[in-house]
Order: C-alpha cells, then sequence, then structure tokens
C-alpha cells in the first residue's frame, strides 16, 4: 500500500513539473511571437508621437499650403491608430498611446492649452470612455490643431524648434519611448534645425542646420544621444530652400539619426498628401 501510494506521490509530482515546464515554454513561444521574422513588434501597442515644427516654414509659399500638408498627415495618421484600435481587438483591450507636442512649446497661452487636448492614452482611459476617445479623436485634434496654427501664423513669434536639444538632451526617451510598446516619432519639419538658445559648434559638427552649414563640406550634427534602438523616425515634409541642398540636407539628418543608433528610420521630402500618405503606409506597415 505505502508503495502504491508512493508511485502516485512521484506520478503527480512528474505531471506537475511538466506542465510547468510547458507552460513555461509556452509563456516564451508567446512572447516572442510579438516580434516577427523582421524584428518587428508586430502585436505591441502602439505609441505614435507627433513632433510639430511651428516655425516659419509655415509661410512658405506652397499649394497646398504647409497648414493643410501637415493636416492631411495627422489626419492619416489618426486614420491608422484608430483602425489599428479596431482591427486588433476590441477597442476596451487597446493600450494605444497618440500625441501631438511641440518642443519648446510656443510662449503664446492658447497654443499651449490647445495643446493638452492632442493626447489619447487608451492606456489611462476608462473602458467606457475609449469609444467616445476614439470617436471624436478625429474631430478635436482637428478643430485644435487649426486654431493652434491659426493662433502661431497670425502671431508670427518664431522661436524655432529645438529638435536637436530634444534628441540630445534625452526628452525623446521620456516623451516617446514606453516598454513594451512599437514607439513611432513622426517628425514634420522642414529639415533646417534651429533654435536661437541653443547653438553649439565643435569643428564641423553643429547643433542646428542652415544653409550656411551644408555649404560646408563634411558638416555634421553634433551627436550627443545614443541607444534609441527602440524609436523608429518618420521625418516628414523636408523641404531644402534650392535643389543643390537636398542631398546635403537629407545626408546630415540620416546620419544623425544611424549615429543615434535608431535602426529604423526614414526622412522624406515635402509631396502632395496623397502621395505622402503612401510612405506613411509603407513606413508603418512594413
Amino acid at each position: 500500500m505505502k508503495k502504491i501510494t508512493y508511485l502516485l506521490f512521484v506520478s503527480v509530482c512528474a505531471i506537475f513539473l511538466f506542465s510547468n515546464c510547458t507552460t513555461s515554454h509556452e509563456q516564451k513561444e508567446g512572447m516572442a511571437s510579438n516580434v516577427d521574422s523582421k524584428g518587428n513588434k508586430a502585436d505591441w501597442p502602439l505609441n505614435i508621437s507627433v513632433y510639430l515644427d511651428l516655425s516659419d516654414r509655415l509661410t512658405r509659399e506652397l499649394s497646398p499650403s504647409q497648414m493643410e500638408r501637415d493636416t492631411a498627415i495627422i489626419n492619416h495618421l489618426v486614420d491608422l491608430f484608430i483602425k489599428d484600435c479596431i482591427t486588433r481587438g476590441k477597442i476596451i483591450n487597446s493600450k494605444n498611446h497618440f500625441q501631438i507636442f511641440f518642443y519648446p512649446t510656443p510662449n503664446i497661452s492658447e497654443v499651449a492649452q490647445l495643446a493638452k487636448g492632442l493626447n489619447v492614452d487608451l492606456a489611462k482611459t476608462e473602458l467606457k470612455q475609449k469609444k467616445v476617445e476614439l470617436m471624436e479623436m478625429k474631430t478635436n485634434f482637428q478643430k485644435n490643431l487649426t486654431q493652434i496654427y491659426d493662433e502661431t501664423i497670425a502671431q508670427k513669434r518664431w522661436v524655432g524648434s529645438d529638435i536637436w536639444g530634444f534628441f540630445s538632451n534625452g526628452i525623446v526617451d521620456k516623451l516617446c519611448i514606453r516598454k513594451g510598446y512599437r514607439n513611432i516619432l513622426v517628425i514634420l519639419t522642414d529639415g533646417y534645425l534651429y533654435h536661437e538658445d541653443n547653438k553649439v559648434v565643435d569643428g564641423k559638427a553643429y547643433s542646428y542646420v542652415l544653409p550656411q552649414t551644408l555649404s560646408i563640406e563634411g558638416s555634421s550634427l553634433i551627436l550627443k544621444h545614443k541607444g534609441l534602438t527602440d524609436l523608429e523616425v518618420l521625418m516628414l515634409e523636408v523641404n531644402p530652400y534650392t535643389p543643390k541642398q537636398h542631398d546635403a540636407l537629407i545626408s546630415v539628418l540620416e546620419n544623425w539619426f544611424k549615429g543615434m543608433e535608431i535602426e529604423k528610420f526614414v526622412v522624406s521630402e515635402t509631396a502632395l498628401p496623397v502621395n505622402t500618405e503612401v510612405y506613411i503606409d509603407s513606413f508603418i506597415n512594413d
């Protein structure tokens, strides 16, 4: 009797241990399945950030205008975001995050207030409010952005956007990178990076990009930050002042992103919104 009891005990223990090992293996495989064969975080929630360059680029003569191009891009990104929330599974389970921001924030109180409404974080939204947030997202963003552009252009208080400082000082890590998310940063800028309060020169390396720096052979952006392997960057609306500056401008920006160890990035010139949507879709779905 004792022998039978002992054998039963050993059998139960063996089943328990086998079950635990199998579960552990399945969990590891499940975690690995979030990253496909190309290394894409296919099943991870989206964390999309849009950095808007509110500078004098908004006054450059374009048709459609820069404001119209920017808002068309953002509307398309919002559509993709909402679609992902719906097709990935039930909306109530979505932890997706979408934000639009400026750095530095323009010293215009109306703009600062409106900017607060350009952030949808479903991970921090009550279940009953998630559907409402998504239904109202596009309308609210469009309304706030229109007012922000109108106010900014009317006041013409151009301080520039400090894209170099945003990366170099590590602000990008705090604002745009979430653990366990697919982190995508979309930057809308003409490619000329400059802020009056952040001008550093180190030989032929600068903290800014201007026509004067591009005319210097071998010029570059100062590299102060590395290890951004968890961030994807899509820079759109790059607009060289002259065709001669095209290659130099694109090269300086791409080399800077490479230096920061960003593995997936695209620097793209301004184009008609219908064409830019193709670039966005390719980047997001690739």
